[in-house]
């Protein structure tokens, strides 16, 4: 049956375990620590755990190797834990693939599989094979898609986190992570496991976030976009000069930047044309990312179209201008930020359906 995370932690917090699950969606992070989570549980204290944990690479190994590890006993304890990470069930023939589902209706009392996607994509509504295999899982088991993070959720999960490692993350601060390095999951606790580690039992200050927190330039790019829409010079040019200081490219800088725009633009017209922005999420590839289109929605509320349109246009000028010009590149960028903010300021005293 479908599960949500709420219902999975009630249940593995009971030593309730289904005989087979699978995890997958946007947030690899979390399909990958639910599934040692199951597995570790599952298995218990036992000593003999070794014996009783298997992995296997969904990329190499075979239907073959998945079943004989999920049919074989457990050695001296009651239950046994297969991990498959990214297979790939599109690619199989119909022999292996019906097998798999034979396997998956059938599944041994004493075992419980796990299958967990990192990279691969899953694509339920249009790939038969998909389908069929998840409507399998969630009539034998259990079956949760993890969709990405809104912010407040991360921060709580921040927060929650520096406090299980012996030490205290404020909101401010844990706002401060997320603008600093992004949303994306396994940075972000990558980042935190540094940052206990350097604040060793006590408070995570904004100087170590600062001083040795890792940027992201996605996420600067985006607070940067938030800045323009904004019509902020000042914000706007502090993050310009602090990715100039750190010595990005600016033809990327550019690049992340006119992407936002495009953002805003796509999902302008899907709301102009009545339809919900993350319908366009299949057309240009924003799988696993459709909370762009999300945010970009939210954004674009009040900024004409002209005027993404025509923002679209400056972005455009400003990478002919960095690739073919002797111009200094950060004037360049400086230049395109007030361009970007007039046209908006503009824009607004036109109407939003200008």
């Amino acid at each position: 049956m479908s599960v949500t995370e709420t219902e999975l932690k009630k249940q593995v917090g009971a030593g309730s375990f289904k005989n087979v699950y699978f995890f997958y969606g946007e947030e690899s992070y979390l399909t990958s620590n639910y599934a040692n989570l199951v597995s570790s549980k599952a298995l218990g204290n036992n000593t003999l755990t070794e014996f009783n944990m298997h992995k296997l690479d969904g990329q190499t190994c075979s239907v073959v190797e998945i079943i004989e590890a999920a049919e074989a006993l457990p050695v001296m304890a009651d239950r046994k834990c297969v991990l498959v990470r990214d297979f790939d069930v599109a690619k199989l023939n119909k022999e292996d693939f019906n097998q798999l589902i034979e396997l998956i209706k059938n599944m041994p009392e004493c075992c419980v599989l796990v299958f967990w996607t990192d990279t691969v994509e899953v694509d339920v509504k249009r790939n038969d094979k998909w389908r069929a295999f998840t409507k399998a899982v969630d009539k034998a088991g259990a079956v949760l898609y993890f969709s990405r993070k809104k912010d407040d959720e991360i921060i709580r999960i921040l927060e929650s986190g520096a406090s299980r490692r012996g030490c205290k993350l404020t909101l401010s601060n844990a706002k401060l992570m997320l603008r600093h390095s992004g949303n994306d999951m396994h940075l972000l606790m990558g980042e935190l496991d540094k940052l206990c580690a350097l604040a060793d039992g006590g408070e995570i200050t904004r100087e170590m976030i600062e001083g040795c927190g890792t940027v992201n330039l996605e996420a600067s790019v985006f607070e940067l976009s938030k800045a323009l829409l904004k019509g902020s010079y000042e914000r706007a040019y502090d993050i310009l000069g602090t990715l100039f200081a750190k010595r990005e490219e600016p033809i990327v800088i550019l690049a992340v930047l006119s992407s936002a725009y495009a953002d805003l633009y796509r999902a302008k017209v899907a709301l102009a044309s009545g339809v919900r922005a993350e319908t366009l999420a299949d057309d240009f590839d924003y799988r696993r990312k459709e909370f762009r289109l999300k945010n970009a929605a939210r954004d674009c509320a009040r900024i004409p179209i002209s005027v993404l349109r025509q923002s679209l246009e400056v972005l455009a000028e400003a990478d002919r201008r960095i690739k073919s010009s002797g111009i200094d590149n950060r004037v360049v960028l400086e230049q395109t930020a007030a361009r970007l903010i007039i046209l908006l300021r503009q824009g607004e005293r036109q109407g939003v359906n200008a």
